[in-house]
């Protein structure tokens, strides 16, 4: 997945202070582990929610009346 400039942030520092291979387990281990949070961008069709964030249900259903009316 693509990350956020938050992310890009994490993932250099932690290279930085772990190595390469190392750098990277610990970041992606941390954010399975929910301990940083806000490091991925969504894909089209997901929200990442959030202040001022719609509801991902809300945002599907755009996406699929958009979908509908191209056919």
């Amino acid at each position: 997945m693509p990350l956020t400039t938050k992310g890009k942030k994490i993932m250099k520092s932690m290279k930085k202070q772990y190595g390469k291979n190392e750098g990277e387990k610990v970041f992606y281990s941390s954010r399975n582990k929910g301990t940083i949070k806000g490091v991925e961008r969504a894909h089209k069709g997901k929200t990442m929610m959030g202040k001022g964030k719609k509801p991902g249900f809300i945002v599907m259903i755009a996406l699929d009346a958009k979908k509908k009316k191209k056919k």
